[in-house]
Formats: C-alpha cells, sequence, structure tokens
C-alpha cells in the first residue's frame, strides 16, 4: 500500500496532504524532530526522531518503499529518496 511520508519540520502543506489522504485513503506518516498536532484520523500517524541535524531525513530514506510519495522541499534528501 502506498504511504505518504511527510518532512513535517517546516511543511506548509500538511493541510493539502491530509485532504488528499483523506480522499484516496492513504497513510501519511509524518517524520519531526518534535511532536506536532495532526488531526485525529487512523490514517494519520506521527514519528519523532531524535538525534543530529538529518536524523528525519535518515528514518524517511530507510523506511520508504518504491511505492511511496515523499513530500518534502529538501532537495538532497529528494535525491536520496529517489537513488533509493
Amino acid at each position: 500500500m502506498t504511504k505518504i511520508y511527510v518532512d513535517a519540520d517546516g511543511c506548509p502543506v500538511k493541510d493539502e496532504v491530509y485532504r488528499v489522504a483523506e480522499r484516496y485513503k492513504l497513510q501519511v506518516v509524518l517524520v519531526a524532530n518534535s511532536p506536532l498536532n495532526l488531526p485525529l484520523n487512523p490514517l494519520f500517524r506521527m514519528v519523532v526522531v531524535s538525534g543530529g541535524f538529518d536524523a528525519a531525513d535518515d528514518w524517511i530514506v530507510e523506511n520508504i518503499t518504491a511505492n511511496d510519495v515523499v513530500i518534502t522541499g529538501d532537495i538532497l534528501l529528494a535525491e536520496r529518496c529517489l537513488k533509493k
């Protein structure tokens, strides 16, 4: 099943991601260095990472599969995801 991974720190389109995910019944995984508020929906989950500067990026790259979508404004993260 396709999942949407969001590099959530500073992501300006989270509300749009939630609407699309609800419409298509897709799971959303928000990854950030600190907890964020998200709508109460079993399709949405928050992953809080600790550690270095790229901890959220590293977690996303380790967990995505070929069928997943990654929402990020980070070009280096996007490149890593495409290479995987």
